[in-house]
């Protein structure tokens, strides 16, 4: 082989390699726009999510919190009124079972008289 051959053969691999390194290039540069593209959309996700979470905790302070604040407030309210109902069956349940001695009291009066 003469040296004008492997001269040849020495450009040809090298013009080869060009080839393939434009091609690894060219393959990296489309990586790294999906890359680009996979950060913005990250972005995005990021920035909804921000948005969603301050949507949540908007709600929770202006409607939940508030909701919570009224049925606290009428808690005390609403058990003094089971309270007072509860007095009220126990004076009726106490009364009825006055009722049933005195009834039976009676019957016992009456068959003793007769």
């Amino acid at each position: 082989m003469t040296d004008r051959q492997i001269l040849e053969a020495v450009l040809t691999e090298v013009r080869g390699f060009g080839t393939r390194m434009d091609k690894f290039e060219s393959r990296m540069d489309k990586f790294e726009s999906q890359m680009d593209r996979m950060e913005e959309r990250q972005k995005c996700f990021e920035e909804e999510t921000r948005n969603n979470f301050a949507d949540i905790r908007l709600h929770l302070e202006n409607i939940t919190d508030r909701n919570i604040s009224i049925l606290a407030e009428n808690h005390l309210n609403l058990i003094n009124k089971m309270d007072v109902s509860a007095t009220w069956m126990n004076r009726i349940m106490i009364n009825e079972v006055k009722m049933n001695a005195l009834i039976d009291q009676v019957a016992r009066l009456q068959a003793k008289s007769s």
